[in-house]
């Protein structure tokens, strides 16, 4: 005979199996455990806010500009910066552009305010936390037979 008709024969028929009680050497115990975990995370934020642009204003009463109809200068690109790694450009004015005011009425009364708020970092805010996790678990399993 083959032997891959043995091999068939052999798992047509099957083999008997014995099995043997397998019996605990302890009566009792315990298992212990304990886990302890512990994270530390570092933060640093730093938020940076600019106005990148201007802000010219005039306000008043009894004035008006000497040129007709310019109210405002003229918007101008200043030079291109880079912060790491970062280029940015800002919108600012050109000064030689700005605006004369005059009397409407010579003598007269009049109040006058102009201001201008030029492109710049306006605010900076930094935030630095550490925040510390821990954790501790016990375990105990007492088993008996």
């Amino acid at each position: 005979m083959s032997l891959n008709k043995l091999l068939l024969l052999f798992l047509l028929l099957g083999v008997k199996a014995n099995a043997n009680v397998v019996t605990p050497s302890f009566s009792s115990g315990t298992l212990n455990s304990r886990q302890e975990v512990k994270s530390v995370v570092v933060e640093n934020i730093v938020s940076v806010d600019y106005t990148s642009g201007y802000q010219y204003t005039v306000s008043g009463t009894g004035i008006e500009p000497i040129n007709g109809d310019m109210i405002s200068p003229k918007a101008t690109l200043l030079n291109a910066q880079t912060v790491d790694g970062v280029t940015f450009q800002w919108t600012g004015v050109d000064a030689s552009t700005k605006p004369d005011w005059k009397l409407t009425t010579p003598g007269g009364s009049f109040n006058f305010s102009e201001s201008l708020l030029a492109p710049s970092l306006s605010n900076v805010t930094n935030i630095n936390r550490t925040t510390t996790t821990e954790s501790i678990v016990e375990s105990v399993s007492v088993f008996l037979q």
